[in-house]
């Protein structure tokens, strides 16, 4: 029961995702791939005093790569930067649901990609911030 349930957000999410776009002037803009299934994805996000006001994804592949897209851009949207730099995996998994061994990089796409532009812009001293192409 508990694993239809998820089903049905996660094939929600694919078809009606959440924060699907591009954000103008973002100070974030990354994006990576899964070159053994194809998927990929790119973030833009807007940051305001270190909070991150807006956040939004565009790109292709699977139900659960575009659901999970989803997901991590709620997760994000309205902390501060080092607060959605400590979002673990398990805490990305608690919303995501259960996900079988073979599409856990599908699943994990979005989360990296994503944690691995705000580690940059971290480094970065808040300057605007450009990743493409990280693979997974």
């Amino acid at each position: 029961m508990v694993g239809e349930i998820y089903t049905e957000i996660i094939l929600d999410l694919y078809k009606n995702p959440v924060n699907k776009g591009n954000i103008t002037k973002p100070e974030i803009d990354v994006s990576g791939g899964n070159p053994s299934c194809g998927d990929q994805v790119e973030f833009t996000m807007r940051i305001k005093d270190d909070v991150i006001e807006d956040v939004k994804f565009t790109g292709s592949g699977c139900a659960i790569s575009v659901a999970s897209s989803s997901i991590i851009t709620e997760m994000v949207k309205g902390r501060n930067v080092q607060q959605a730099k400590k979002i673990s995996r398990e805490d990305f998994f608690d919303e995501l649901g259960n996900i079988i061994q073979t599409r856990i990089k599908c699943a994990l796409l979005g989360f990296m990609v994503l944690k691995q532009g705000i580690e940059a812009y971290e480094k970065n001293e808040s300057k605007p911030t450009i990743i493409k192409g990280i693979v997974i």
